[in-house]
Protein backbone atom coordinates (compact mmCIF):
# COMPACT_ATOMS: atom_id res chain seq x y z
CA UNK A 1 0.00 0.00 0.00
CA UNK A 2 1.40 3.45 -0.93
CA UNK A 3 1.77 6.27 1.52
CA UNK A 4 -1.05 8.35 -0.02
CA UNK A 5 -3.69 5.63 0.37
CA UNK A 6 -2.55 4.95 3.92
CA UNK A 7 -2.98 8.61 4.83
CA UNK A 8 -6.46 8.78 3.35
CA UNK A 9 -7.59 5.85 5.49
CA UNK A 10 -6.45 7.42 8.77
CA UNK A 11 -9.44 8.24 11.01
CA UNK A 12 -9.95 12.00 11.41
CA UNK A 13 -9.78 11.74 15.23
CA UNK A 14 -6.16 10.61 15.02
CA UNK A 15 -5.15 13.75 13.17
CA UNK A 16 -4.10 15.77 16.22
CA UNK A 17 -1.04 17.79 17.11
CA UNK A 18 1.26 14.84 17.69
CA UNK A 19 0.37 13.09 14.43
CA UNK A 20 3.59 12.85 12.43
CA UNK A 21 4.63 12.46 8.80
CA UNK A 22 7.58 10.37 7.69
CA UNK A 23 10.34 12.88 7.04
CA UNK A 24 12.88 10.42 5.68
CA UNK A 25 12.06 11.42 2.10
CA UNK A 26 12.40 15.18 2.43
CA UNK A 27 13.66 17.93 4.67
CA UNK A 28 11.73 20.82 3.14
CA UNK A 29 8.05 21.57 2.99
CA UNK A 30 5.22 23.91 3.75
CA UNK A 31 2.73 24.44 6.59
CA UNK A 32 -0.72 25.42 5.32
CA UNK A 33 -4.34 25.66 6.42
CA UNK A 34 -7.12 23.62 4.86
CA UNK A 35 -7.54 26.25 2.13
CA UNK A 36 -3.89 25.98 1.16
CA UNK A 37 -2.82 29.30 2.63
CA UNK A 38 0.65 29.25 4.13
CA UNK A 39 0.93 29.59 7.92
CA UNK A 40 3.91 31.65 9.09
CA UNK A 41 5.65 31.18 12.42
CA UNK A 42 4.77 27.51 12.86
CA UNK A 43 7.24 25.33 14.74
CA UNK A 44 8.08 22.23 12.71
CA UNK A 45 9.86 19.53 14.69
CA UNK A 46 11.78 16.61 13.21
CA UNK A 47 12.18 13.77 15.71
CA UNK A 48 14.92 11.46 14.52
CA UNK A 49 14.44 7.76 13.99
CA UNK A 50 16.01 5.57 16.71
CA UNK A 51 18.85 4.33 14.53
CA UNK A 52 19.87 7.80 13.34
CA UNK A 53 22.74 9.91 14.63
CA UNK A 54 22.43 13.53 15.68
CA UNK A 55 20.11 15.54 17.91
CA UNK A 56 17.04 13.87 19.34
CA UNK A 57 14.93 16.50 17.63
CA UNK A 58 15.38 19.60 15.47
CA UNK A 59 12.86 22.41 15.20
CA UNK A 60 12.66 25.08 12.50
CA UNK A 61 10.09 27.81 11.81
CA UNK A 62 7.94 28.42 8.75
CA UNK A 63 8.41 31.68 6.85
CA UNK A 64 5.79 34.20 5.67
CA UNK A 65 4.62 31.78 2.95
CA UNK A 66 4.57 28.82 5.33
CA UNK A 67 7.73 27.26 3.86
CA UNK A 68 10.25 25.50 6.06
CA UNK A 69 13.59 23.81 5.52
CA UNK A 70 15.79 21.65 7.72
CA UNK A 71 19.60 21.68 7.53
CA UNK A 72 21.12 19.30 5.03
CA UNK A 73 22.62 17.32 7.92
CA UNK A 74 19.22 16.62 9.51
CA UNK A 75 18.62 12.91 10.22
CA UNK A 76 15.67 10.91 8.98
CA UNK A 77 12.66 10.92 11.26
CA UNK A 78 9.12 12.18 11.70
CA UNK A 79 7.63 15.66 11.43
CA UNK A 80 5.06 17.43 13.57
CA UNK A 81 3.80 21.02 13.55
CA UNK A 82 2.91 23.33 16.42
CA UNK A 83 1.15 26.71 16.16
CA UNK A 84 -1.01 28.61 18.63
CA UNK A 85 -4.66 28.42 17.62
CA UNK A 86 -4.17 25.46 15.26
CA UNK A 87 -4.11 21.68 15.34
CA UNK A 88 -2.26 19.51 12.86
CA UNK A 89 -4.36 17.27 10.62
CA UNK A 90 -3.53 14.52 8.15
CA UNK A 91 -2.79 15.51 4.60
CA UNK A 92 -4.55 13.39 1.92
CA UNK A 93 -1.40 13.63 -0.19
CA UNK A 94 2.21 12.84 0.44
CA UNK A 95 5.41 13.88 -1.20
CA UNK A 96 7.87 11.69 -2.93
CA UNK A 97 11.56 11.52 -2.21
CA UNK A 98 12.30 14.69 -4.18
CA UNK A 99 9.17 16.69 -3.36
CA UNK A 100 8.49 18.98 -0.37
CA UNK A 101 6.04 17.84 2.28
CA UNK A 102 2.83 19.70 3.09
CA UNK A 103 1.68 19.78 6.72
CA UNK A 104 -1.95 20.79 7.05
CA UNK A 105 -3.36 22.51 10.13
CA UNK A 106 -6.89 23.54 11.05
CA UNK A 107 -7.97 26.36 13.35
CA UNK A 108 -8.88 25.29 16.89
CA UNK A 109 -10.06 27.82 19.47
CA UNK A 110 -9.17 25.47 22.35
CA UNK A 111 -5.43 25.93 22.85
CA UNK A 112 -5.02 23.16 25.44
CA UNK A 113 -1.80 21.38 24.58
CA UNK A 114 -0.34 24.30 22.63
CA UNK A 115 -0.70 27.23 25.03
CA UNK A 116 1.65 27.14 28.05
CA UNK A 117 0.71 26.57 31.68
CA UNK A 118 0.84 30.33 32.27
CA UNK A 119 -2.19 30.80 29.99
CA UNK A 120 -4.43 29.23 32.65
CA UNK A 121 -3.44 31.84 35.24
CA UNK A 122 -4.65 34.93 33.37
CA UNK A 123 -7.83 34.99 35.43
CA UNK A 124 -5.98 35.71 38.68
CA UNK A 125 -6.77 39.35 39.40
CA UNK A 126 -4.60 39.94 42.49
CA UNK A 127 -0.86 40.22 41.81
CA UNK A 128 -0.08 38.90 45.30
CA UNK A 129 -2.05 35.70 44.64
CA UNK A 130 -0.28 35.05 41.33
CA UNK A 131 3.12 35.81 42.85
CA UNK A 132 2.53 33.49 45.80
CA UNK A 133 1.25 30.68 43.59
CA UNK A 134 4.21 30.90 41.23
CA UNK A 135 6.78 31.47 43.96
CA UNK A 136 5.60 28.42 45.89
CA UNK A 137 4.79 25.90 43.15
CA UNK A 138 6.93 26.67 40.12
CA UNK A 139 10.25 26.06 41.85
CA UNK A 140 9.84 22.39 40.89
CA UNK A 141 7.19 22.19 38.18
CA UNK A 142 4.92 24.27 35.98
CA UNK A 143 1.52 25.31 37.31
CA UNK A 144 -0.92 24.08 36.19
CA UNK A 145 0.94 21.20 34.57
CA UNK A 146 -1.12 18.64 32.58
CA UNK A 147 -1.51 16.30 35.58
CA UNK A 148 -2.64 19.28 37.70
CA UNK A 149 -5.29 20.05 35.08
CA UNK A 150 -6.32 16.39 35.10
CA UNK A 151 -6.65 16.53 38.88
CA UNK A 152 -8.88 19.61 38.61
CA UNK A 153 -11.09 17.75 36.15
CA UNK A 154 -11.27 14.79 38.53
CA UNK A 155 -12.53 17.16 41.25
CA UNK A 156 -15.15 18.50 38.85
CA UNK A 157 -16.27 15.00 37.93
CA UNK A 158 -16.50 13.71 41.53
CA UNK A 159 -19.74 14.52 43.40
CA UNK A 160 -17.98 14.48 46.79
CA UNK A 161 -15.70 17.39 45.82
CA UNK A 162 -18.29 19.78 44.42
CA UNK A 163 -18.48 22.09 47.45
CA UNK A 164 -15.84 24.80 48.07
CA UNK A 165 -14.85 23.23 51.39
CA UNK A 166 -14.42 19.77 49.89
CA UNK A 167 -12.47 21.13 46.93
CA UNK A 168 -10.13 22.99 49.26
CA UNK A 169 -9.54 19.82 51.29
CA UNK A 170 -8.69 17.98 48.09
CA UNK A 171 -6.07 20.60 47.20
CA UNK A 172 -4.72 20.49 50.76
CA UNK A 173 -3.87 16.82 50.25
CA UNK A 174 -1.86 17.82 47.17
CA UNK A 175 0.10 20.46 49.09
CA UNK A 176 0.94 17.94 51.80
CA UNK A 177 2.14 15.51 49.16
CA UNK A 178 4.31 18.23 47.58
CA UNK A 179 5.89 18.94 50.96
CA UNK A 180 6.61 15.25 51.43
CA UNK A 181 8.27 15.02 48.01
CA UNK A 182 10.27 18.19 48.67
CA UNK A 183 11.48 16.92 52.04
CA UNK A 184 12.49 13.59 50.51
CA UNK A 185 14.30 15.25 47.60
CA UNK A 186 16.28 17.81 49.56
CA UNK A 187 17.32 15.50 52.37
CA UNK A 188 18.84 12.87 50.06
CA UNK A 189 22.35 13.89 51.07
CA UNK A 190 21.55 13.62 54.76
CA UNK A 191 20.88 17.30 55.36
CA UNK A 192 17.78 18.87 56.90
CA UNK A 193 14.50 18.70 55.00
CA UNK A 194 12.99 21.81 53.46
CA UNK A 195 10.88 23.93 55.77
CA UNK A 196 7.49 25.37 54.86
CA UNK A 197 9.00 28.74 53.96
CA UNK A 198 11.73 27.20 51.79
CA UNK A 199 12.12 28.12 48.13
CA UNK A 200 11.44 24.46 47.32
CA UNK A 201 8.33 23.44 49.23
CA UNK A 202 4.59 23.24 48.73
CA UNK A 203 3.95 25.92 51.35
CA UNK A 204 1.60 25.85 54.31
CA UNK A 205 -1.20 23.36 53.45
CA UNK A 206 -4.19 25.45 54.57
CA UNK A 207 -3.39 28.80 52.93
CA UNK A 208 -1.94 27.21 49.79
CA UNK A 209 -4.97 24.95 49.38
CA UNK A 210 -7.27 27.97 49.55
CA UNK A 211 -5.17 29.77 46.95
CA UNK A 212 -5.12 26.75 44.63
CA UNK A 213 -8.88 26.25 44.96
CA UNK A 214 -9.53 29.92 44.17
CA UNK A 215 -7.00 30.20 41.34
CA UNK A 216 -7.45 26.88 39.52
CA UNK A 217 -11.18 26.94 38.93
CA UNK A 218 -13.10 24.58 36.68
CA UNK A 219 -11.82 21.52 34.91
CA UNK A 220 -8.99 23.40 33.13
CA UNK A 221 -9.51 21.39 29.97
CA UNK A 222 -9.86 24.48 27.79
CA UNK A 223 -7.90 27.69 27.35
CA UNK A 224 -8.58 30.27 24.66
CA UNK A 225 -7.20 33.49 23.26
CA UNK A 226 -3.61 33.19 24.47
CA UNK A 227 -0.98 35.12 22.49
CA UNK A 228 2.76 35.48 22.99
CA UNK A 229 2.40 39.24 23.32
CA UNK A 230 5.68 40.08 21.57
CA UNK A 231 7.17 39.80 18.07
CA UNK A 232 8.54 36.40 17.08
CA UNK A 233 12.34 36.27 17.15
CA UNK A 234 12.65 33.22 14.92
CA UNK A 235 13.24 33.28 11.19
CA UNK A 236 13.55 30.62 8.50
CA UNK A 237 17.20 30.03 9.52
CA UNK A 238 16.49 29.48 13.23
CA UNK A 239 17.20 25.92 14.39
CA UNK A 240 16.52 24.48 17.86
CA UNK A 241 18.44 21.27 18.54
CA UNK A 242 17.33 19.12 21.48
CA UNK A 243 19.39 16.32 23.04
CA UNK A 244 17.51 13.93 25.30
CA UNK A 245 19.38 12.45 28.24
CA UNK A 246 18.06 8.99 29.17
CA UNK A 247 16.27 8.74 32.51
CA UNK A 248 16.69 8.52 35.41
CA UNK A 249 18.28 11.93 35.63
CA UNK A 250 17.49 15.43 36.76
CA UNK A 251 19.07 17.77 34.22
CA UNK A 252 19.55 21.20 35.74
CA UNK A 253 21.79 23.35 33.52
CA UNK A 254 23.70 23.07 30.26
CA UNK A 255 26.71 24.93 28.89
CA UNK A 256 29.41 24.87 26.21
CA UNK A 257 33.09 25.61 26.81
CA UNK A 258 35.87 26.12 24.24
CA UNK A 259 34.44 23.53 21.85
CA UNK A 260 30.92 24.38 20.60
CA UNK A 261 30.57 20.76 19.52
CA UNK A 262 30.29 19.56 23.11
CA UNK A 263 27.52 20.44 25.56
CA UNK A 264 27.93 19.72 29.27
CA UNK A 265 24.76 19.14 31.32
CA UNK A 266 24.46 18.80 35.10
CA UNK A 267 22.48 15.97 36.71
CA UNK A 268 21.50 17.01 40.22
CA UNK A 269 20.14 13.55 41.02
CA UNK A 270 23.66 12.12 41.06
CA UNK A 271 27.31 13.11 40.79
CA UNK A 272 27.28 13.14 37.00
CA UNK A 273 28.05 15.69 34.32
CA UNK A 274 26.89 14.56 30.89
CA UNK A 275 29.05 15.36 27.86
CA UNK A 276 26.91 15.50 24.72
CA UNK A 277 28.42 15.44 21.24
CA UNK A 278 26.26 17.87 19.28
CA UNK A 279 26.99 16.23 15.92
CA UNK A 280 26.48 12.56 16.73
CA UNK A 281 24.25 12.93 19.78
CA UNK A 282 26.52 10.55 21.71
CA UNK A 283 26.39 10.99 25.50
CA UNK A 284 29.03 10.15 28.07
CA UNK A 285 28.71 10.48 31.84
CA UNK A 286 31.59 12.08 33.74
CA UNK A 287 31.34 11.26 37.44
CA UNK A 288 32.54 13.60 40.16
CA UNK A 289 34.79 11.44 42.38
CA UNK A 290 34.24 10.91 46.07
CA UNK A 291 31.75 9.30 48.46
CA UNK A 292 29.55 12.38 49.00
CA UNK A 293 26.37 13.10 47.07
CA UNK A 294 26.95 16.54 45.56
CA UNK A 295 24.27 16.83 42.88
CA UNK A 296 25.97 19.22 40.39
CA UNK A 297 23.74 22.25 40.06
CA UNK A 298 25.29 25.52 38.90
CA UNK A 299 27.59 25.50 35.84
CA UNK A 300 29.89 28.42 35.06
CA UNK A 301 32.42 28.58 32.24
CA UNK A 302 35.95 29.40 33.38
CA UNK A 303 39.21 29.95 31.56
CA UNK A 304 40.55 26.84 33.27
CA UNK A 305 37.53 24.56 32.79
CA UNK A 306 33.99 24.00 33.95
CA UNK A 307 33.17 25.27 37.45
CA UNK A 308 30.40 23.49 39.30
CA UNK A 309 28.38 24.43 42.34
CA UNK A 310 26.64 21.51 44.08
CA UNK A 311 23.00 21.14 45.02
CA UNK A 312 23.98 19.68 48.37
CA UNK A 313 26.25 21.54 50.77
CA UNK A 314 29.94 21.56 51.21
CA UNK A 315 31.98 21.59 47.98
CA UNK A 316 33.05 23.36 44.80
CA UNK A 317 34.25 21.34 41.80
CA UNK A 318 36.11 22.04 38.59
CA UNK A 319 36.31 19.82 35.51
CA UNK A 320 39.18 20.00 33.04
CA UNK A 321 37.35 19.14 29.79
CA UNK A 322 40.50 18.05 27.97
CA UNK A 323 41.88 15.59 30.51
CA UNK A 324 38.45 15.00 32.09
CA UNK A 325 40.10 15.28 35.47
CA UNK A 326 38.53 16.83 38.57
CA UNK A 327 39.54 19.14 41.37
CA UNK A 328 37.34 19.50 44.47
CA UNK A 329 37.45 22.07 47.24
CA UNK A 330 35.63 21.23 50.49
CA UNK A 331 34.04 24.27 52.11
CA UNK A 332 34.20 24.63 55.86
CA UNK A 333 30.88 25.27 57.67
CA UNK A 334 29.60 28.80 58.20
CA UNK A 335 28.97 29.36 61.92
CA UNK A 336 28.59 25.63 62.35
CA UNK A 337 26.13 25.19 59.46
CA UNK A 338 26.97 23.54 56.10
CA UNK A 339 27.52 25.91 53.19
CA UNK A 340 24.71 25.83 50.61
CA UNK A 341 26.51 27.23 47.57
CA UNK A 342 24.10 28.42 44.88
CA UNK A 343 25.58 30.88 42.36
CA UNK A 344 29.27 31.55 41.66
CA UNK A 345 30.57 35.02 40.78
CA UNK A 346 30.69 35.66 37.04
CA UNK A 347 31.31 38.64 34.76
CA UNK A 348 29.45 40.22 31.84
CA UNK A 349 30.61 37.36 29.59
CA UNK A 350 29.12 34.87 32.07
CA UNK A 351 32.60 33.58 32.85
CA UNK A 352 33.82 32.82 36.34
CA UNK A 353 35.54 35.85 37.83
CA UNK A 354 37.28 36.66 41.09
CA UNK A 355 37.77 39.78 43.13
CA UNK A 356 41.10 41.60 42.99
CA UNK A 357 42.54 39.22 45.58
CA UNK A 358 41.72 36.12 43.54
CA UNK A 359 38.76 34.99 45.63
CA UNK A 360 35.67 33.41 44.07
CA UNK A 361 32.41 34.64 45.63
CA UNK A 362 29.16 32.75 45.96
CA UNK A 363 25.65 33.00 47.35
CA UNK A 364 25.12 30.71 50.35
CA UNK A 365 21.41 29.85 50.21
CA UNK A 366 21.67 27.62 53.25
CA UNK A 367 22.88 30.42 55.53
CA UNK A 368 21.51 33.50 53.73
CA UNK A 369 25.06 34.75 53.39
CA UNK A 370 27.60 35.94 50.85
CA UNK A 371 30.57 33.58 50.83
CA UNK A 372 34.04 33.33 49.32
CA UNK A 373 36.79 30.81 48.80
CA UNK A 374 40.34 31.04 47.52
CA UNK A 375 41.11 28.36 44.90
CA UNK A 376 44.85 28.69 45.62
CA UNK A 377 44.67 27.98 49.35
CA UNK A 378 41.27 26.31 49.74
CA UNK A 379 40.30 28.73 52.50
CA UNK A 380 36.73 29.99 52.66
CA UNK A 381 34.47 32.24 54.71
CA UNK A 382 31.13 34.00 54.67
CA UNK A 383 29.25 37.13 55.72
CA UNK A 384 25.59 36.83 56.82
CA UNK A 385 23.31 39.29 55.03
CA UNK A 386 21.85 41.83 57.48
CA UNK A 387 18.09 41.72 58.14
CA UNK A 388 15.97 43.84 55.82
CA UNK A 389 13.53 46.09 57.73
CA UNK A 390 9.96 44.94 57.34
CA UNK A 391 10.92 41.73 55.55
CA UNK A 392 11.23 39.21 58.36
CA UNK A 393 10.85 35.54 57.40
CA UNK A 394 11.75 33.68 54.21
CA UNK A 395 15.14 35.34 53.72
CA UNK A 396 17.07 33.22 51.22
CA UNK A 397 19.86 34.57 49.07
CA UNK A 398 19.74 33.27 45.50
CA UNK A 399 21.36 34.96 42.49
CA UNK A 400 24.81 36.55 42.56
CA UNK A 401 26.85 38.58 40.06
CA UNK A 402 30.17 40.46 40.13
CA UNK A 403 30.44 44.14 39.14
CA UNK A 404 32.82 45.10 36.30
CA UNK A 405 35.23 46.71 38.79
CA UNK A 406 35.50 43.36 40.66
CA UNK A 407 35.02 45.07 44.00
CA UNK A 408 31.31 44.46 44.53
CA UNK A 409 29.16 41.36 44.44
CA UNK A 410 25.44 41.88 44.00
CA UNK A 411 22.99 39.37 45.41
CA UNK A 412 19.22 38.97 45.64
CA UNK A 413 16.91 37.38 48.20
CA UNK A 414 14.12 35.51 46.50
CA UNK A 415 11.94 35.00 49.57
CA UNK A 416 11.63 38.67 50.57
CA UNK A 417 11.86 40.62 47.29
CA UNK A 418 15.18 42.32 48.01
CA UNK A 419 18.66 42.76 46.53
CA UNK A 420 21.88 44.46 47.55
CA UNK A 421 25.67 44.71 47.29
CA UNK A 422 28.72 43.68 49.28
CA UNK A 423 32.10 45.39 49.01
CA UNK A 424 34.83 42.76 48.64
CA UNK A 425 37.54 45.25 49.64
CA UNK A 426 35.99 46.69 52.82
CA UNK A 427 34.06 43.48 53.53
CA UNK A 428 30.97 45.55 54.28
CA UNK A 429 27.40 45.39 53.01
CA UNK A 430 26.49 48.63 51.24
CA UNK A 431 23.42 49.06 49.01
CA UNK A 432 20.10 47.47 49.88
CA UNK A 433 16.98 47.75 47.69
CA UNK A 434 13.54 46.22 48.26
CA UNK A 435 10.87 45.80 45.63
CA UNK A 436 7.39 46.95 46.66
CA UNK A 437 6.13 43.36 46.78
CA UNK A 438 7.91 40.88 49.08
CA UNK A 439 6.71 38.04 46.78
CA UNK A 440 8.10 39.60 43.58
CA UNK A 441 10.77 36.88 43.74
CA UNK A 442 14.08 38.16 42.30
CA UNK A 443 15.88 35.00 41.31
CA UNK A 444 18.88 34.77 38.98
CA UNK A 445 20.50 37.89 37.60
CA UNK A 446 23.31 39.11 35.37
CA UNK A 447 25.22 42.32 34.81
CA UNK A 448 26.22 44.16 31.65
CA UNK A 449 29.74 45.42 31.05
CA UNK A 450 28.55 48.97 31.80
CA UNK A 451 27.30 47.98 35.24
CA UNK A 452 23.56 47.53 34.68
CA UNK A 453 22.12 44.72 36.80
CA UNK A 454 19.21 42.80 35.25
CA UNK A 455 17.03 40.85 37.67
CA UNK A 456 14.38 38.27 36.77
CA UNK A 457 11.36 38.88 39.04
CA UNK A 458 10.06 35.35 39.15
CA UNK A 459 6.80 35.93 41.00
CA UNK A 460 5.94 39.30 39.50
CA UNK A 461 6.69 38.34 35.90
CA UNK A 462 8.89 41.38 35.40
CA UNK A 463 12.42 42.43 34.46
CA UNK A 464 14.21 44.97 36.67
CA UNK A 465 17.14 47.05 35.40
CA UNK A 466 19.31 48.72 38.04
CA UNK A 467 22.31 50.99 37.46
CA UNK A 468 24.93 49.80 39.95
CA UNK A 469 27.20 52.79 39.29
CA UNK A 470 24.59 55.49 39.83
CA UNK A 471 22.81 53.31 42.44
CA UNK A 472 19.50 54.00 40.72
CA UNK A 473 16.64 51.84 39.46
CA UNK A 474 16.37 52.40 35.72
CA UNK A 475 12.97 50.72 35.33
CA UNK A 476 10.90 47.63 36.07
CA UNK A 477 9.37 46.21 32.89
CA UNK A 478 6.31 43.95 32.65
CA UNK A 479 7.03 40.82 30.63
CA UNK A 480 4.57 39.99 27.84
CA UNK A 481 3.21 37.20 30.09
CA UNK A 482 3.19 38.10 33.79
CA UNK A 483 2.64 34.42 34.73
CA UNK A 484 5.69 33.23 32.75
CA UNK A 485 7.85 32.88 35.91
CA UNK A 486 11.14 34.37 34.62
CA UNK A 487 13.87 32.36 36.31
CA UNK A 488 17.08 33.97 35.11
CA UNK A 489 18.59 36.73 33.00
CA UNK A 490 21.68 36.48 30.81
CA UNK A 491 23.46 39.50 29.43
CA UNK A 492 24.55 38.95 25.81
CA UNK A 493 27.72 41.03 25.30
CA UNK A 494 27.77 40.55 21.51
CA UNK A 495 24.16 41.33 20.70
CA UNK A 496 23.93 43.66 23.72
CA UNK A 497 20.55 42.33 24.76
CA UNK A 498 19.19 40.44 27.76
CA UNK A 499 17.92 36.87 27.45
CA UNK A 500 15.25 35.81 29.94
CA UNK A 501 14.68 32.15 30.78
CA UNK A 502 11.08 31.38 31.75
CA UNK A 503 9.89 28.32 33.63
CA UNK A 504 6.10 28.52 33.15
CA UNK A 505 5.58 29.78 29.58
CA UNK A 506 7.65 27.52 27.27
CA UNK A 507 9.42 30.55 25.78
CA UNK A 508 12.60 32.60 25.93
CA UNK A 509 12.25 36.38 25.99
CA UNK A 510 14.76 38.87 24.61
CA UNK A 511 14.91 42.41 26.00
CA UNK A 512 16.64 45.14 24.00
CA UNK A 513 17.79 47.98 26.28
CA UNK A 514 18.13 50.36 23.32
CA UNK A 515 14.42 50.56 22.54
CA UNK A 516 13.03 48.80 25.65
CA UNK A 517 11.37 46.16 23.45
CA UNK A 518 10.69 42.46 24.02
CA UNK A 519 10.84 39.62 21.53
CA UNK A 520 9.79 36.00 22.07
CA UNK A 521 11.20 32.65 21.00
CA UNK A 522 8.69 29.79 21.49
CA UNK A 523 10.06 26.39 22.43
CA UNK A 524 8.81 23.21 20.77
CA UNK A 525 7.22 21.31 23.64
CA UNK A 526 5.22 21.49 26.85
CA UNK A 527 6.97 21.65 30.24
CA UNK A 528 9.88 23.60 28.77
CA UNK A 529 11.07 24.56 32.24
CA UNK A 530 14.20 26.74 31.96
CA UNK A 531 16.48 27.79 34.82
CA UNK A 532 19.42 29.35 32.98
CA UNK A 533 20.67 30.39 29.55
CA UNK A 534 24.30 30.37 28.48
CA UNK A 535 25.72 31.75 25.25
CA UNK A 536 28.32 29.91 23.22
CA UNK A 537 31.24 32.31 22.97
CA UNK A 538 32.16 31.19 19.42
CA UNK A 539 28.81 30.81 17.65
CA UNK A 540 26.48 32.99 19.71
CA UNK A 541 24.07 30.07 20.08
CA UNK A 542 21.86 29.95 23.17
CA UNK A 543 22.53 26.89 25.34
CA UNK A 544 19.95 25.82 27.90
CA UNK A 545 18.01 22.81 29.19
CA UNK A 546 14.58 21.62 30.23
CA UNK A 547 15.28 21.58 33.95
CA UNK A 548 12.55 19.40 35.46
CA UNK A 549 14.84 18.50 38.30
CA UNK A 550 12.81 16.64 40.94
CA UNK A 551 12.57 12.92 40.24
CA UNK A 552 8.76 12.88 40.56
CA UNK A 553 8.28 15.79 38.14
CA UNK A 554 7.22 14.78 34.66
CA UNK A 555 8.52 16.52 31.59
CA UNK A 556 11.33 16.51 29.04
CA UNK A 557 14.91 16.16 30.26
CA UNK A 558 16.98 17.62 27.46
CA UNK A 559 19.84 19.96 26.66
CA UNK A 560 19.20 22.54 23.94
CA UNK A 561 21.39 24.43 21.48
CA UNK A 562 19.54 27.25 19.71
CA UNK A 563 20.97 28.78 16.54
CA UNK A 564 18.97 31.98 16.15
CA UNK A 565 19.97 32.37 12.53
CA UNK A 566 20.75 36.06 13.05
CA UNK A 567 24.51 35.95 12.35
CA UNK A 568 24.80 38.95 14.67
CA UNK A 569 26.88 37.26 17.34
CA UNK A 570 29.44 35.51 15.16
Amino acid sequence: MGRSSALVRLPWMLCALCWALDASAATTGRVADLNGHGLPGALVTLTKSPQERGPTALTVFSDEQGAFAFPATAPAGTLSAHLLGYKQVASPASSGASEPLTLLMRPDANQAGTAPASAYLRGITRDADRETLIGTCVGCHQIPAPEVRDYAKLLDDTPQTQTPVARQKAWEAVVQQMNYISAKEFSRAGGPASAGESVYSGGEPGPMARLLADSLRGSLQEVRGYTYGAPLLANSRTVIREYEVPEPNAIREAITLDDPGAVFAADVSSNRIFRIDTSSGAIRALTIPGPDLLGPHTLVRGRDGLWIGPFFPGHVARLDPKSESWKLWPLGPANGHPVGLHDLSFDANHELTTDRRGRVWFSDIGNNAVGWFDPRTGKNGSYPIPPVPGRKGGEQVYGLSMSPDRTHVWYCQVGIGSFGSFNTETLKFETQVSFPSPTSGPRRMSMSDDGVLYLALYGAGQLAAYDTRALKMIAVYDLPDRASAPYATTWDPKRRVVWIATSNANVIYRFDPKDKSFGVLPLPRERAFLRSINIDEHTGALVTSYANIVEHVRGPRMALVIDLGDKAAQ
